[in-house]
């Protein structure tokens, strides 16, 4: 018994169809599955591990703030400037604040800290205010 040439057409055609649909079906299931879904910015409280000392926006995992650290011995002059959510561009909803003064701080101030380095132990950051409050008393 011999195929007719439209039958062996028609096969390939829906089983190129069916293989095209099992790839859309599977990849797109597979895409939000392993998207990390992360929050609107949540606040918390300054001072906490894991929020920034700016917008106190918790940190998602591998996110950083950005700061400069200047040579010195074990107290060392740290500037920071804040985490994706603040710097460089503030995103809707966020309010950049100094923990100090309590002052709106401008997209281009930052926070002066001392960073305390001691072996065996994480660092230490103790803020002592932002460009607004620390340098006008220093003037």
């Amino acid at each position: 018994m011999t195929l007719q040439p439209f039958y062996v057409v028609f096969l390939v055609f829906v089983g190129i169809f069916l293989l095209v649909l099992a790839y859309g079906l599977f990849s797109v299931s597979r895409w939000t599955h392993t998207r990390e879904k992360v929050p609107e910015s949540p606040r918390g409280k300054a001072g906490n591990s894991g929020v920034c000392p700016i917008c106190q926006s918790f940190l998602t995992n591998g996110a950083q703030v950005k700061s400069a650290l200047f040579p010195g011995g074990s107290d060392r002059i740290c500037h920071i400037f804040g985490c994706t959510h603040c710097h460089p561009y503030l995103e809707d909803k966020v309010v950049r604040t100094c923990p100090v003064c309590k002052k709106t701080l401008p997209q281009e101030g930052y926070l002066i800290a001392r960073m305390f380095e001691r072996p065996g132990q994480k660092p230490h950051v103790h803020i002592l205010g932002c460009t607004g409050c620390r340098l006008s008393r220093s003037r």
